[in-house]
Parts: C-alpha cells; sequence; structure tokens
C-alpha cells in the first residue's frame, strides 16, 4: 500500500511538472507573438494607474499641449451679429487623441479632429442654412525640452490641414487648405497660459466659386485652477487674421467658468460655460458681435494609443 501510495505521488507530480512546462512553454510563445506584433510588454505588468485629481485635469483640460484624450461636445450660440437679423449657431464635435511615443514617432503627439454642423446667414434677413462645415485637423508633435517640469514651459509643433467638406454654398471655403501649427504652453503655479497659432493657405479648389485662403489663427488661452475641479477660463476667443488685400481681421476676447467631476475609474466629466465679445474688426461687415459657448466633455487621462 505503502509503495502504491508513492508511486502514485511521484506520478503525479511528473503530470504536474510535465503541465507546468506546457504552460511555461505557451506563455513564452505568446510573449514572442505580442513581441513581433510591437506590443509594448513593459504595459503587460504595469499596475494601475493612479487616479488623476480634478485639479489637475482642470489644469490641463484647456492646455493645446496637454497629453489629454478628451471628447468635446460645443455649441456656439450668437443672439447678436453685425450685419444681419440672423441668429448663427455652430455645433461643434472635437475629440484629442494623446498617442505615446513609439518606434515611427518617438514624440508624444496629439491628434485632434474637429467637425462642425453651422447654421448661417443668407444675408441681412433672418433666414439661415444649416449644413456641415468644412473639417479641420489638427496634429501636434510636443517637443521634450526644456524639461517642463523644471521649467514649466511645453511647446508643440506639427501640421494643419481644411477640408472641403462643406454641402453648402454658404458654409466653408471649397479649398483644400494646409499650413503648420505652433502652440505652447507656460506653468505658473494655479495659472496657466498657452497659445496656438495655426496657419492655413489654400492650394486647390472645388469649384470656380472657391476663394484662396491665406489666413492665420490665433488662439490667447489663460485660465486659473480655483480648486476643488472648478477654474476661470479666458480660452474660447479664436483671432482671425487674413493676409488678402483688405480681407477681415477679427479680435474677440472671451471669459467663462468650468468644472471638472471625477465620475469613475478613468474618465472625468469638463462641463464649461463662457461668453465672448468682439472686441476688434476690420473689412468684415458680417461677423460675431456677442457669441455664448457651452461645453461638456469626456475626459479619459489614462488612455493613450
Amino acid at each position: 500500500m505503502i509503495s502504491e501510495r508513492v508511486r502514485d505521488s511521484s506520478s503525479s507530480g511528473f503530470f504536474q511538472k510535465d503541465l507546468g512546462a506546457k504552460h511555461r512553454s505557451r506563455g513564452a510563445f505568446l510573449l514572442a507573438v505580442l513581441i513581433a506584433m510591437g506590443t509594448p510588454v513593459s504595459s503587460l505588468a504595469d499596475p494601475p494607474l493612479a487616479p488623476v485629481s480634478e485639479d489637475e485635469l482642470a489644469n490641463e483640460v484647456n492646455d493645446p499641449l496637454a497629453t489629454l484624450t478628451q471628447i468635446q461636445l460645443k455649441d456656439i450660440f450668437t443672439p447678436a451679429e453685425y450685419g444681419t437679423n440672423a441668429q448663427p449657431n455652430t455645433l461643434q464635435f472635437r475629440s484629442v487623441f494623446a498617442v505615446r511615443p513609439h518606434l515611427f514617432t518617438p514624440l508624444e503627439e496629439l491628434i485632434r479632429p474637429t467637425i462642425q454642423v453651422v447654421t448661417v446667414p443668407r444675408g441681412k434677413t433672418a433666414s439661415t442654412t444649416t449644413a456641415l462645415d468644412d473639417i479641420q485637423l489638427l496634429d501636434l508633435f510636443v517637443i521634450p525640452f526644456p524639461d517642463v517640469k523644471k521649467t514649466g514651459f511645453r511647446w508643440g509643433i506639427g501640421p494643419y490641414f481644411v477640408f472641403p467638406t462643406s454641402t453648402s454654398q454658404f458654409t466653408g471655403k471649397g479649398a483644400w487648405q494646409l499650413g503648420p501649427a505652433l502652440g505652447f504652453a507656460w506653468q505658473l503655479d494655479r495659472l496657466k497660459f498657452s497659445w496656438l497659432f495655426q496657419q492655413s493657405t489654400s492650394f486647390a479648389y472645388t469649384s470656380s466659386r472657391s476663394v484662396s485662403v491665406a489666413s492665420i489663427q490665433i488662439q490667447p488661452l489663460l485660465t486659473y485652477d480655483l480648486g476643488r475641479g472648478w477654474y476661470l477660463k479666458s480660452a474660447d476667443a479664436n483671432w482671425k487674421i487674413n493676409f488678402r488685400h483688405k480681407s477681415s481681421t477679427e479680435i474677440p476676447l472671451s471669459a467663462g467658468i468650468g468644472k471638472v467631476w471625477n465620475v469613475g475609474q478613468g474618465f472625468s466629466i469638463n462641463a464649461a460655460i463662457s461668453g465672448e465679445w468682439m472686441a476688434y474688426r476690420q473689412f468684415s461687415s458680417q461677423t460675431e458681435q456677442f457669441t455664448l459657448n457651452i461645453q461638456l466633455s469626456l475626459l479619459l487621462p489614462q488612455l493613450e494609443m
């Protein structure tokens, strides 16, 4: 009886060793496949990331260079506009995708597509047209020097595209556009000061009615962290300067308030409201006088492509 139990236990131990060897060989094979596919092996063993605080997100949500993946929905309503009795409106869908450095691009990358459905005046009366506007794509590469932890300064550069996707003759430019983009951000305690420059020049046209474009958009962004996820901002105004002879120049100013809530593991909600006023205009007979911006965003701080 004793010899039989010993024999049984030894055979069982041999079976367990054989099974363990098989599992190890399968694990090694799976690891080799993941490496061949380009999967970062370190991420397989990384512990879960700590949740990002509401104040930290409030400091980054309006920063054009923050490595923060987010999906934005924004309504831009203009109750008063120069040169018309109509009340234009823009429904803006914007995403920001944070891409970690990899083999082909050893820099952090921020990809920001913007899709807009606009309601625009058809003249001086109150009649309007609603249509899809031109799609914009901003692609910024964040430069790792100087060290942002030591200086509080961060900057990036990349291309800016405009695609002629407008579905109405009253919206869009009817032109393919391309140009450089430049952004930087500077952190001073609770205050963050940022700028975003986007220059576009048309190089191809969709019809004979299309007009050549050579312009620059300058977006100054100023935010102040109030604590507990609340923040003040001046970040919605886009200064538009056209380079053609006697073309328009528009310089609005904005001010608003926002709040960030952590609502789950790995995602948060940002809500903001602001007002915008046209401070200066030249050669622009029809443009916004006062605008109300309402924004809702889903923040995914732990998601990187």
